[in-house]
């Protein structure tokens, strides 16, 4: 097992209690969503609806399982200088403590009601500033409980919550569009870097350079395999493009927005692998297995294309279980699903990576 600087460390004892209820209850719901969304080898749809069976799932790796819950319903964590993560589940926010202010990093549903009691935890000091990474309501659905703090996005996002004209996700104060933007508060900088169009668009990294901390929503997940298609995200091949924006930078740790603890450099490195395999062995394998028209109805082409995903992923699906079921959680969960997303991508989007991206 590799090190991981960013790992989460008790706070106080009192923090090492762990309401049961709670987890049975959490546990319930992740164990509900994977037994209706798990894919796993052969059959994967049958494996997961019939007859209320439950697919045997791989067993997380010792770096990915859960921390103990505290009496609070959350978790609070120290992070860099002055820095804190509040996760609760597989959702984490992030605030940051300036000499002017907190400065937010998301508003994430399932922690909204928390954050405001943590940032008490630790100082007296007002939230300033609200940076939103993306649109999506699971990340910035708790922006209500921040009324008076000036929220920060790309425009792009703001664009997005101008349509939605949703109350718990109030359009952005501060936007700024192309590729940079620095945000100073309070003798701390944070830059705001868009890759372009990746899991959203609009995504941003948030960079911070004195403490060696980089974060980005829903494009890595650190120790975990990827979410079901990639997270709904608009742009498959920006998630890769994304992760090697994030390499370019200076940092230690890194901040994915969701699973258990925090990550690092190797986290992302590993993410980066596998979706450089996942991508390389679809597209393979796509020329490998022809499509038979043969099989199903004439002139019923989604049929033949429905077979024809399933034996692809079903080809590639084992091999990155393989290779990267011990260090990666979940990889026989959702991968499947995942390289049919691929296989659309790779002929709808048809990008043209650089020579050397794919290696």
């Amino acid at each position: 097992m590799h090190p991981i600087p960013g790992k989460f460390t008790s706070l106080n004892s009192e923090e090492l209690m762990m309401d049961r209820r709670d987890v049975i209850r959490r546990g319930g719901v992740a164990a509900g969503i994977a037994a209706l969304s798990a894919t796993g080898l052969g059959s994967p749809a049958a494996a997961a609806t019939g007859q209320g069976q439950v697919p045997e799932f791989l067993p997380l790796p010792e770096h990915a399982k859960p921390f103990p819950i505290p009496a609070e319903g959350y978790r609070l964590e120290p992070v860099g200088k002055n820095g804190y993560v509040v996760s609760a589940g597989v959702a984490q926010g992030y605030f940051f403590v300036t000499q002017a202010g907190v400065v937010m990093l998301d508003a994430p549903v399932a922690v909204a009601e928390f954050l405001p009691l943590a940032v008490k935890r630790v100082t007296k000091k007002p939230v300033t500033h609200l940076i939103l990474t993306h649109d999506h309501d699971d990340h910035i659905g708790g922006a209500i409980k921040f009324p008076k703090a000036t929220v920060v996005s790309h425009e792009l996002t703001a664009q997005l919550l101008r349509v939605y004209t949703d109350p718990d996700r109030p359009v952005p104060d501060v936007t700024f569009s192309g590729k940079r933007h620095t945000l100073r508060v309070g003798g701390e900088h944070f830059e705001l870097i868009y890759p372009g169009p990746n899991h959203e668009n609009g995504n941003i990294i948030v960079h911070l350079p004195k403490q060696k901390i980089a974060m980005m929503s829903d494009v890595v997940a650190p120790g975990w395999a990827p979410y079901l298609h990639y997270g709904n995200a608009d742009h498959i091949p920006g998630i890769l493009r994304a992760m090697d924006a994030v390499l370019e930078l200076d940092f230690d740790v890194f901040l994915g927005g969701h699973t258990y603890r925090t990550g690092n450099r190797h986290d992302v490195e590993v993410c980066r692998a596998f979706f450089i395999d996942q991508w390389n062995w679809t597209v393979q394998a796509m020329k490998d297995i022809p499509m038979d028209v043969s099989i199903v109805e004439a002139g019923n082409l989604w049929a033949a294309q429905a077979v024809w995903f399933n034996r692809i992923a079903d080809n590639v699906t084992p091999r990155l279980v393989k290779k990267y079921g011990k260090e990666l959680a979940a990889v026989d969960a959702f991968t499947h699903d995942n390289i049919k997303a691929i296989i659309v991508s790779s002929f709808t989007d048809d990008p043209h990576f650089p020579a050397d991206a794919l290696k």
